[in-house]
């Protein structure tokens, strides 16, 4: 895991993850440029869910040590954010007051469900709506990659015929194009809607609760929830993020291994707790 993502979440306090191979960032809590040390030139794209203080208060930093720092200072960083994020602008003014004069090589793009930025090479950044708090607008964002494979109707053919097919220049006429999910991350949010990463690689989802009852209001989702979004959405990969700070670490793993165990959820599974990523099923 550690190959893929880099991150820390801790409610309240900070969050924040580092997709290596995409040079995808998702939202920027306190740390995040310590963090990332010599490699915060190499995102080139940052999406953030929302503008609370544990996701945006590491903007600021992160901004400053990719141009002051010393490397590739003038390395164009691309910010995506919910259209009418609070925290967000905040940050935005903190920066223009702060840094007086002074030319960031930015570029900010308000978003709203359906939103696409590219992201290299047959892939883009498409943001979707989730259910936060009302106060603050919130985004969940997804990578989708456009791929062709062969059609139904032409299935059953040799790979000698396909490749008969490409000399002769009819190869195109066999493909069709096709979408998949490299990525997604839910931000804070309740359960999303399985149909949107169904069959992704990787899924980051908010945990917060590991009980429904522990919940008051309809702005976190729980462990169980989680674990039933990435079955039914059949996802290879889970990582749940977020798990609140009131539940004793030693008695609440043993509790959420549990509920992988009996959650029919039959791809990987892991959690992001403060900088560590933890295994949670139990390999026979």
């Amino acid at each position: 895991m550690q190959e893929t993502l880099r991150g820390f979440s801790r409610g309240m306090y900070s969050n924040w993850l580092w997709h290596r191979p995409l040079q995808l960032l998702v939202d920027a809590g306190e740390g995040l440029q310590i963090a990332l040390g010599s490699n915060v030139f190499s995102p080139s794209l940052l999406a953030i869910t929302h503008g609370h203080s544990d996701h945006v208060l590491g903007l600021p930093g992160l901004i400053a040590a990719r141009r002051f720092g010393k490397g590739a200072t003038e390395k164009p960083l691309t910010i995506v954010f919910p259209e009418g994020s609070v925290g967000v602008q905040a940050a935005r003014e903190w920066l223009g007051r702060a840094y007086s004069g002074v030319v960031f090589p930015l570029t900010w793009i308000a978003a709203g469900p359906g939103t696409a930025v590219p992201l290299g090479k047959n892939k883009h950044l498409e943001a979707f709506h989730v259910r936060h708090t009302p106060s603050e607008a919130a985004l969940g964002y997804r990578v989708v990659e456009t791929r062709k494979r062969v059609k139904a109707e032409f299935a059953s053919l040799s790979q000698a015929e396909i490749e008969a097919a490409a000399r002769n220049g009819t190869r195109d006429d066999l493909l069709e194009e096709v979408t998949h999910v490299l990525f997604a991350h839910s931000g804070d949010a309740m359960p999303i809607d399985p149909a949107l990463v169904a069959n992704a690689d990787l899924l980051v989802h908010d945990a917060t609760f590991l009980n429904e009852p522990d919940r008051r209001e309809p702005i976190h989702a729980t462990t169980e929830e989680a674990l039933d979004v990435a079955r039914q959405a059949d996802v290879r990969c889970l990582v749940l993020y977020h798990l609140s700070i009131r539940y004793d670490r030693a008695t609440a793993i043993p509790a959420l291994r549990a509920q992988v165990a009996s959650s029919g959820f039959t791809g990987d599974a892991w959690l992001l707790d403060e900088a560590d990523f933890v295994e949670l099923k139990v390999k026979n």
